[in-house]
């Protein structure tokens, strides 16, 4: 939660690098691939990961067999080998692969100009929940490719990847050879929101490209393409490289490869006791430990009793606006709190303390404890951290430190509308409003009347139509911290045009009237007669016209809400 000046997020870097254990792995050369599964054609070669051997129709993958953090940074760098055929083209290229997969470490791809992770000549559905980062040996016409020396980065957010350019974020052609039998590398740099590409060691990166893991990014065509849809932040991680038919070749090997991800979350928010004690609105966050509330809300902060102990066990409940992982005051022997409590430091602020050691803003008894906030209180924005202390172990007595929450409290969109389902009904009839953002609490007003919702949920609310409802009308939506939304219900009907607006006396002829405001239940009298309705909708009713009297005839249209609009009808 960003609550620093970028002075001071400096300076907080520096002291917690140390404690910003990361988690990485190397592999200075492939004498070993114990912690690798191995699919297809890959296999061990001396010291050497080979994908591809130098011979046709070859598709192999090779998967790290943990899944590490990536969404909050990661920082590789490969050497590879690309040798091509003595005799023949060199094809189709390597990739290296970040996925989530539900196929896990037993992924695979298309194979031949499908790279392993794309489409390719079998068809596959490709690598899901995937970026790739592809280095391109052989240009594919009919895949928009640009040269045969290419590096791109693939990606279809949380759909299959495909090979075809028109899923590549960004791509460029390095100026050195990089399938020429000699080692190279490639380092793939991400931050959050940016991901960068180097070739050979170099300073600048040969690509470098506004994306985000979470939320996704463009295509360097312009569209828009989602994020990864990595629930718990981790991935899978490796590479794949493919051949072609007859003599499109080439001997692929990585030969080394080192890997750094950058945390999700300081240890601090993880606790010492080993369990998620504390929760807001009923959970410990998402995988960066956070929770989003709205203003004017309500909802609960809860610490359960550790297992160790039972319930009872007394406990003392922290809030920070300003946590400060790592700082002075944060280590306390037993744990590590995410805010300096020794001292506290002048953003701290002791909510609740059954041990009786120090003032506290409300009283408290043994864990489990439940602090309800009502809603109305926070009708402000709010970022703030929460972290207890309590009992982790009686045999022996020792403390522990909870987990942390991150807290982010926003002012909630504005509600939306996108239809009224029917817009005119008998009183009491059931009407479905479907949008978003309606919130708990929220007013809703039909013909200047407030009115009591029958069912409410974020994207949709139910009401009983009323009784006299004039026509024109209009429903309001009003959350609780002001932001409102119209739209129209009980309209008069209004006729644009007819078809086939005129039959024989004797009736039972098709008339069909076109406008707008029609509904279900509408009915129609001709010359005073009723008509058979034989469908309905917003904008058009189909009839068939009853006996009448030769000459013009007054139509008269009634919606169910009692609102009417006429036409004529002629019989001849």
């Amino acid at each position: 939660m960003p609550r620093t000046s970028p002075l001071l997020a400096t300076t907080l870097a520096a002291l917690l690098a140390p404690a910003l254990a990361a988690q990485t792995f190397s592999y200075p050369d492939f004498a070993s691939t114990a912690t690798l599964t191995l699919l297809g054609n890959a296999a061990q070669s001396g010291t050497a990961l080979r994908l591809t051997a130098n011979a046709s129709n070859q598709t192999g993958w090779a998967w790290h067999q943990t899944a590490l953090p990536v969404v909050a940074g990661f920082d590789t760098t490969f050497s590879f080998r690309i040798t091509p055929p003595t005799v023949g083209t060199k094809a189709e290229g390597m990739a290296l692969v970040i996925h989530g997969d539900p196929n896990g470490l037993a992924t695979t791809g298309g194979t031949v100009w499908g790279m392993g992770y794309g489409n390719g000549a079998n068809s596959a559905v490709g690598i899901r929940n995937s970026i790739a980062i592809e280095f391109d040996t052989f240009m594919d016409g009919f895949l928009s490719d640009s040269s045969a020396n290419e590096v791109t980065i693939h990606t279809r957010g949380t759909l299959g990847n495909h090979e075809n350019e028109q899923y590549s974020i960004a791509r460029a052609t390095p100026a050195q050879n990089l399938a020429n039998g000699q080692i190279h590398s490639l380092r793939v740099r991400y931050v959050p929101g940016t991901i960068e590409v180097f070739v050979d060691g170099a300073a600048t990166p040969l690509i470098t490209r506004a994306f985000d893991l979470v939320t996704g990014g463009l295509y360097a065509n312009g569209q828009t393409v989602g994020g990864l849809g990595l629930g718990n932040g981790s991935a899978w991680l490796g590479f794949c490289a493919t051949t072609g038919a007859g003599t499109l070749t080439e001997l692929c090997e990585i030969v080394s490869w080192t890997w750094t991800s950058t945390p999700l979350v300081h240890p601090c928010y993880e606790g010492s006791i080993g369990q998620n004690l504390l929760t807001v609105d009923g959970t410990a966050g998402d995988v960066f430990r956070r929770v989003r509330l709205a203003t004017h809300q309500p909802f609960a902060v809860g610490i359960g009793a550790p297992a160790a102990v039972g319930p009872g066990g007394p406990f003392v409940l922290v809030m920070s606006l300003l946590p400060q992982p790592g700082a002075p005051g944060t280590n306390l022997g037993f744990g590590e709190t995410c805010m300096p409590v020794l001292p506290f430091g002048p953003a701290e602020l002791v909510l609740a303390d059954s041990f009786g050691l120090f003032p506290a803003l409300l009283p408290a008894g043994g864990l489990p404890y439940a602090l309800p906030i009502p809603a109305g209180v926070l009708t402000f924005p709010l970022d703030f951290t929460l972290q207890a202390i309590t009992i982790a172990s009686l045999a022996p007595f020792a403390l522990g430190v909870s987990n942390a929450v991150d807290v982010r409290i926003q002012a909630a969109p504005a509600p939306t509308i996108t239809n009224v389902t029917p817009q005119s009904a008998q009183p009491g009839q059931t009407i479905t409003v479907n949008g978003a953002g309606f919130v708990p609490g929220l007013a809703l007003s039909v013909g200047g009347v407030p009115t009591v919702p029958l069912t409410s949920s974020p994207a949709q609310l139910t009401f009983a139509y009323p009784a006299a409802l004039p026509c024109g009308s209009s429903l309001t939506i009003t959350n609780p911290d002001g932001q409102s939304v119209v739209a129209a219900i009980n309209p008069t009907p209004t006729v644009t045009s007819v078809l086939l607006g005129s039959g024989t006396a004797a009736g039972n002829q098709v008339f069909v009237v076109q406008g707008t405001g029609f509904a279900l239940g509408t009915t129609v009298t001709i010359g005073g007669a009723a008509a058979q309705v034989l469908s309905v909708s917003s904008g058009s009713l189909t009839l068939r016209t009853p006996p009448g009297t030769p000459g013009p005839a007054t139509v008269l249209i009634t919606t169910p809400g009692g609102c009417q609009a006429t036409t004529s009808y002629t019989y001849l």
